[in-house]
């Protein structure tokens, strides 16, 4: 039976068996592009080109089953440990709207506050204003 290698991610595996590869091709594991040549020499091409009747499905072994295994629980935590995040992946746009809403939010709080603000401006500006006259004043004297 003539055996093939198969170039994964750069490197190449093998040698793999028609039965292997068509095994392989029917869990998924390579497609009708991934590149293989024949073990013995040859140029690098699809395996579709080397077996194009994997395609049609009608030699494909049944796909083997892999066995569900459980997640792990998650480790319990103690109110003692820490949890410091390292990264956010937020949208910039997502970014830019909240970014807004502060702005906006800022604005309202701004005018609710604009006449208290005024009010001590004027009584600031009345005391400077009463300072500097008094002082004005002293110099018409002799």
């Amino acid at each position: 039976m003539k055996t093939y290698l198969i170039k994964f991610s750069d490197h190449e595996e093998g040698p793999y068996e028609e039965t292997q590869i068509a095994q392989m091709f029917a869990d998924g594991r390579v497609d009708r592009n991934t590149p293989c040549k024949p073990s013995d020499g040859g140029e690098w091409k699809t395996v579709d080109d080397y077996m194009p009747m994997l395609k049609y499905g009608t030699q494909l072994p049944p796909a083997t089953k892999i066995p569900a295994v459980p997640p792990a629980p998650p480790p319990v935590l103690l109110s003692s440990q820490r949890v410091s995040v390292v990264d956010f992946d937020i949208p910039f746009w997502s970014v830019l709207k909240i970014m807004f809403k502060w702005m906006a939010a800022a604005f309202v709080v701004f005018c609710c506050f604009l006449p208290a603000i005024i009010v001590v401006w004027l009584i600031v500006g009345s005391v400077l204003a009463a300072l500097i006259s008094g002082a004005m004043s002293s110099l018409h004297h002799p």
